[in-house]
């Protein structure tokens, strides 16, 4: 895997010494499009870097092309077994079957609360490792999450987000969709949004249950 050039993490510390974008070109001499090129860059190099498993981290090896994020033991099934973080608290659940697991995230993406998640009991890495059965049953089941959702909220949009790889994104390895009630605006926010406390999600995925 390439890891970051001089170049980039000059860009990189003279932005951590408080320097705006604007300021930091100007500091290191260079164009402000190739200060934000070098800076989106970096960022991606240490986005991946923190998601993979060291012995993938600067590995000159050729390896899979597809990396999974390397978290252990897997959040969602320990959600599935009772086992949760005193932070994120018990899973604000909306629907279970045999097959799905429908449940809140613990902030919201979309500026207002709802974001929800709809997974497999499974443990399923991948979009690629379903079955034909289960790629069904969630099909139809995000389907009818988006309604649960206009129905309930009326937000001014729904955005529908699934993730397969470090390289695209994917942080938890246990596939799952995104199913978003959203504002006008950017995506994703340009403030991380705060945790909802749990209390808040499970009455709120109370009332999104008489939706469903």
């Amino acid at each position: 895997m390439s890891t970051v050039t001089e170049d980039e993490w000059r860009v990189v510390d003279a932005i951590r010494s408080g320097l705006g974008v604007v300021d930091a070109a100007r500091a290191l001499n260079i164009d402000e499009q190739t200060c934000r090129r070098r800076l989106s860059a970096a960022g991606e190099e240490l986005r991946m870097a923190s998601s993979l498993p060291p012995a993938a981290v600067g590995h000159d090896t050729p390896g899979p092309r597809l990396q999974i994020p390397h978290l252990s033991p897997c959040p969602y099934c320990e959600n599935f077994a009772g086992r949760f973080s005193a932070r994120s608290g018990a899973p604000a659940v909306v629907f279970e079957d045999a097959v799905v697991y429908v449940f809140l995230a613990p902030a919201g993406m979309g500026g207002m609360p709802g974001h929800t998640l709809v997974t497999t009991k499974r443990h399923v890495e991948t979009i690629f490792d379903l079955t034909d059965d289960e790629a069904s049953v969630l099909g139809t089941t995000v389907a009818r999450a988006a309604r649960m959702l206009r129905a309930a909220l009326d937000p001014a949009g729904v955005l529908v987000q699934q993730n397969n790889g470090v390289a695209a994104f994917q942080t938890v390895p246990h596939v799952h969709f995104h199913v978003i009630p959203k504002v006008a605006g950017p995506f994703p926010p340009i403030e991380p949004p705060e945790l909802i406390p749990p209390d808040e999600r499970a009455t709120l995925a109370s009332e999104l249950r008489r939706h469903w």
